[in-house]
């Protein structure tokens, strides 16, 4: 049949010219054997025609697609560093390779993706408006570019900024209406900072929304911990900030760094219910908790890959702070960023290929 029917491959027509070759070819198939074949061969034959028309179609337009809206993406890892001498965001492939910095201005910490991955949202302390006293702290939001960097929230007192899936809202943790160290509150605003209200009137930080953007996870002091004077739990609440319910149980065992798996059946967390930190995942409910480091060095802030075969952490088990990632399943932990300056705080962007 390929002697009668030569079908060149997608490189050598263009898209328009392979889907008309393809059409041409079912026009002849179509014609000449019935007049020899068996109507059962005939049907096959026809059958099999349909489907090469059906692929190379498919595939010249796969093509177009790609034309007019550019290759899919690959995914980023964003961190902070303190390499410069100074805590600013970085942007590295997922492999570890191509680490580069974003941003240009000192003390930038918790750095998160916005959803179609042309922003970063991102905390960033700066010394006290009067001049003296503690650190203050914004929300503020950059190009991935580096450029168009600006101050959301503007109060001296916000933080932990991570967006809605919709890439609409950025919830974020404020003590304008509270005092204390577990003193802020969570709060939503507008991705361009506009319309700020408050969700909770209880503590809560470290949040995580689920991707499907129903739900957010936080984590809430409460009690007394094992080497302090308070122990944290993961909540979970409505995205309106309604039905708030506590996922992690243990009496004075600290948990925290929820982030929800992409298909939000899972949620992975931090925990020294083992004796050190580590990084754990559990199902969205809160059962069936289990280790995923099972290593003695310090591990935290774990974020999962898009495809959700992946978690990136941070874990000071060389010496000093470093990105590893590992399969979601614990396996095949390895070290990205290998740098001798601490590296924190990772996250993974979206992306449609190469995650």
């Amino acid at each position: 049949m390929r002697g009668d029917y030569p079908i060149p491959p997608s490189r050598d027509l263009p898209p328009g010219r392979l889907v008309e070759r393809r059409a041409h070819l079912v026009s002849e198939i179509a014609q000449r054997p019935a007049r020899r074949l068996h109507p059962r061969r005939l049907a096959l034959v026809l059958v099999a025609a349909a489907l090469v028309l059906v692929v190379g179609t498919a595939s010249a337009f796969g093509t177009v697609r790609d034309l007019v809206l550019g290759a899919p993406v690959k995914s980023k890892i964003a961190f902070q560093s303190f390499r410069d001498g100074q805590f600013e965001a970085y942007m590295m492939n997922t492999d570890g390779s191509g680490q580069q910095r974003l941003t240009t201005k000192p003390n930038v910490l918790f750095p998160v993706w916005s959803p179609d991955g042309r922003k970063i949202a991102f905390t960033r302390a700066h010394a006290p408006t009067e001049g003296r006293g503690p650190p203050e702290f914004d929300v503020y939001v950059i190009n991935v570019d580096g450029s168009g960097e600006r101050n959301l929230t503007d109060d001296g007192v916000s933080a932990g900024p991570v967006w809605s899936p919709d890439r609409q809202k950025i919830a974020f943790t404020s003590r304008r209406d509270a005092s204390g160290l577990w003193g802020g509150s969570i709060y939503v605003m507008n991705a361009d900072g506009s319309g700020q209200r408050r969700l909770t009137r209880d503590a809560g930080f470290a949040l995580g929304w689920s991707r499907d953007g129903r739900k957010i996870a936080f984590t809430r002091a409460g009690g007394r911990g094992r080497g302090g004077p308070a122990v944290l739990y993961i909540y979970v609440m409505n995205a309106d900030g309604s039905g708030e319910r506590r996922l992690t149980r243990e009496a004075g065992v600290n948990y925290s760094f929820p982030s929800w798996s992409p298909d939000g059946r899972k949620i992975v967390f931090v925990s020294e219910r083992d004796g050190n930190f580590e990084v754990y995942v559990m199902n969205a409910d809160g059962s069936g908790q289990r280790n995923l480091t099972r290593h003695p060095g310090h591990d935290s802030a774990p974020s999962w890959s898009p495809d959700g075969r992946k978690i990136v952490f941070t874990t000071k088990r060389d010496g000093n702070f470093e990105v590893y990632v590992m399969n979601a399943d614990g396996s095949e932990q390895q070290n990205l960023t290998r740098n001798p300056a601490p590296d924190r705080s990772p996250v993974w962007s979206p992306g449609r290929k190469g995650s």
